[in-house]
Order: structure tokens, then sequence, then C-alpha cells
């Protein structure tokens, strides 16, 4: 029997959307990340999209960023950003705390944090 996935695991779409809520919640609330809310130019519901249908295939679900846009391409996608060591550490922070705030499995947690850094620390470009 397959093990369940990183989007299994999560609560599959209604635990990563109760995620990304919670980095939204925190990114527009919490003051410290006022340089990281600049960058989000398209605005949060264009990014709350992007972000659900990205990490939804990313974790294992389905592969909804694929279906609408065609093959994901983070990296070149953020090449329009300055993103610098302090901006990832932010972002990183940022989803730290809404891991930490909506998931309660700690090695689950620990796993998303392993995967989020690697990403942050994969876009870093400057």
């Amino acid at each position: 029997m397959p093990q369940p996935t990183l989007y299994e695991r999560l609560g599959s779409q209604e635990g990563l959307a109760a995620l990304i809520d919670k980095y939204l919640e925190i990114l527009l609330s919490n003051p410290a990340y006022e340089e990281l809310r600049r960058q989000y130019v398209n605005g949060m519901a264009h990014y709350r999209a992007r972000m659900l249908e990205y990490l939804t295939g990313w974790f294992g679900g389905p592969v909804l960023y694929a279906q609408k846009h065609g093959l994901p391409k983070l990296r070149e996608n953020h090449q329009r950003l300055q993103i610098t060591a302090r901006l990832r550490d932010l972002w990183f922070g940022c989803m730290q705390q809404a891991l930490a705030e909506s998931v309660g499995d700690a090695s689950l947690r620990k796993e998303l944090e392993a995967a989020f850094w690697q990403m942050a620390d994969g876009l870093r470009n400057a």
C-alpha cells in the first residue's frame, strides 16, 4: 500500500487551504512582514489561488497548476524579484509561523518546513 502524500497528510484541499489562509493572515497582520508584503504586487487573492494550485501538485495532489497554466516554472516566475537571503528568511519565517499555528502533527510540520526551506532557498537570486 502506498504511503500517503504530503497533500493527503495535510488534509488535502481543506488542510492546504487552511495553511495558505493562515500564512496570508500572518503576512497581512504582522508588521515584521511589511517588506515581504510589498512583493505581492498582483494582490493576495491572485497569490492565494496560485499558491493553492501549485502546492496541491507539489505535495502530491492533483496537478492543478499545470492544468491551468502549463508546467510550473517557479524559479523563472520569481526572477523579476530580487530574492535576497533576508527576503527568503522573511518568507520562510512567515510560513513557519503558519505551519506552527495550523499543523498539529509535529512530524508532518518538520517535513513541510524542510520542503518549504528547500523551495525558499532555491528561489534566492540576490
